[in-house]
């Protein structure tokens, strides 16, 4: 018998361990994202077909956030499996028969069909009232406090749950907010990753699972997330309305309209161009609308970098709207000492190996496989080891080319881990690495890596890519050992040298710490927000 898994996010060694349990003398094998989406329909399911499944298992993060689940399973269906199941990392299960499955396909298909165009009409229809009422809209009200009541929206279509930079973001920003003395209510549609409630209350707007495509389902989403949050807004009479900037969504737009207040926008880069290279979405001539409304409708909008900055200037948005705030770290969090020892000692990590760190989500953009291939170019007999912390759609392609370093101990996955864990895992390292790789259209990198700031704030010696933002917060052999994005040979010579000279190590680490505690912590990306706050004048802002 034999068992395939794809795994779409969330862990997949934990969803390993599960299969194995529920079928214990089945042959378990993976496939790989990228696998699944490269060529046509007929050529991916022939690529499923001949690895001849029994069972197809789909491992998400959430069942509840899942798009396309039916789709999903009846590719499964059609690649020849008689069973499929859809896991979740919170032990959810759902199960289908390859005969339940193909025989109820053409109702489900037509439902499906129906519901979208029903759903897209509604969208369109919305989009040129909102998009009206924005150009006619009379200027916002700044209501000046010295403690500002804010509502925090985040209306990601996807789970708050999981590690990274996005939930260290929300976590880092709503916390330093509070900190500085302003009154926070915090409206998500999932729980947040190491979010601490006693700080600023959280209400959560569940989603409901539809639509087969990932654009219907945000759409979808999108309906029921801002018809939840509005009353709640109103209701809490905020000086300004802070948003995290989500694909398909409207609700700070249409609560700015409402309440008058302003809208003030955080802009981690364009859902359009995400959608065109990184995550195909679909309907792309709406997101681009959704995105414009968001864009048009802020009173100010917060961007992490320059380059961003630049790439809105084009779009002709107002540069006066514009503020550069980069990403940052709490470092009373991320810290030197934080249970290195013990966490060594658990992963049987002798005083004398030199451990090479790197956490994050497996995406494209992370170098995640250029990483793998510096790590088989480094001599069995350097003592080092390397500590892969995270998930995300890589991780299994990684964890294949590096199948004999993982048996023989040398590279540890931990998977998906508690935001709170990550402080420990990375001091557990002597050596962070960051190696980051241009975008693939040839557009200049626009990014704020969490993971650059929280590296600093350890002390720990980093390798990262002379990329975009990267390269400008680092300096080399200052804070930093900084090589070319993508040049496997440079990011395993840097690797090897640092594991070589523990002086330069404790250096670049000393130095990065002070840096970071100097310019990039979220209290000051915090200060930033309510500066840009106070700027506003008593008089009505457009």
């Amino acid at each position: 018998m034999k068992v395939l898994i794809l795994a779409l996010s969330g862990d997949l060694d934990r969803a390993c361990e599960r299969l194995a349990t529920r079928y214990p003398a089945a042959a378990i094998e993976t496939v790989s994202r990228s696998e699944i989406e490269t060529g046509s329909l007929t050529e991916r399911l022939g690529l499923l077909r001949s690895r001849h499944p029994d069972v197809f298992v789909i491992a998400t993060e959430r069942l509840a956030w899942q798009r396309g689940q039916n789709l999903f399973m009846l590719f499964g269906a059609l690649a020849g499996a008689r069973e499929v199941l859809m896991i979740d990392a919170h032990g959810g299960w759902l199960r289908k028969s390859r005969a339940s499955l193909l025989f109820g396909a053409p109702a489900r298909l037509s439902q499906e069909a129906i519901l979208s165009a029903s759903v897209f009409a509604r969208a369109r229809r919305q989009l040129l009232r909102l998009e009206i009422q924005v150009k006619q809209a009379a200027p916002v009200l700044a209501h000046l406090s010295e403690r500002p009541k804010i509502v925090y929206l985040r209306s990601t279509p996807g789970p708050g749950t999981q590690m990274g930079g996005a939930a260290s973001h929300i976590k880092g920003v709503v916390e330093a907010l509070c900190e500085l003395g302003a009154q926070v209510d915090v409206i998500s549609n999932d729980q947040l990753a190491g979010f601490n409630e006693a700080k600023a209350p959280l209400t959560v707007i569940s989603p409901h699972t539809s639509g087969g495509t990932r654009a219907l389902f945000d759409i979808q989403h999108n309906f029921g997330f801002t018809r939840g949050a509005l009353p709640l807004i109103e209701r809490a009479q905020p000086d300004f309305i802070y948003q995290r900037y989500a694909r398909f969504g409207w609700a700070g737009v249409v609560a700015t309209l409402r309440t008058r207040r302003p809208l003030f926008l955080e802009y981690n880069g364009s859902e359009v161009w995400v959608g065109r290279h990184w995550d195909h979405v679909g309907r792309l001539d709406l997101l681009e609308r959704f995105e414009r409304l968001n864009l048009s409708a802020a009173t100010r909008i917060f961007v992490v970098s320059d380059v961003e900055r630049r790439n809105l200037e084009k779009l002709g948005v107002d540069p006066q709207k514009i503020i550069v705030n980069p990403n940052g770290v709490d470092p009373d969090l991320f810290k030197p000492g934080a249970e290195r020892q013990r966490v060594r000692g658990d992963l049987q990590i002798n005083d004398r190996e030199v451990v090479v760190g790197f956490v994050g989500s497996f995406g494209p953009w992370h170098g995640v496989l250029e990483l793998a291939k510096a790590i088989k170019t480094i001599p069995q007999t350097t003592p080092v080891r390397f500590l892969l912390v995270g998930a995300g759609s890589l991780q299994a392609e990684m964890q294949a080319m590096l199948a004999d370093d993982c048996a023989s101990g040398r590279v540890i996955f931990t998977g998906a881990v508690e935001h709170s864990q990550v402080p420990s895992l990375l001091d557990a390292c002597d050596i962070l690495v960051a190696p980051h790789v241009p975008l693939t259209d040839g557009s200049e990198f626009f990014g704020s890596p969490t993971k650059l700031f929280e590296y600093m704030a350890m002390g720990k010696a980093i390798v990262a890519s002379r990329l975009g933002q990267i390269g400008e917060v680092l300096e080399h052999k200052d804070t930093a050992l900084l090589v070319e994005p993508g040049n496997v040979g440079e990011l395993s010579a840097a690797i090897v040298s640092l594991v070589e000279n523990s002086a330069l190590r404790q250096r670049l680490g000393d130095n990065a710490r002070e840096v970071a505690i100097q310019r990039h912590t979220w209290k000051q990306n915090a200060q930033r927000v309510l500066a840009a706050y106070a700027s506003l004048s008593s008089r009505p802002e457009v």
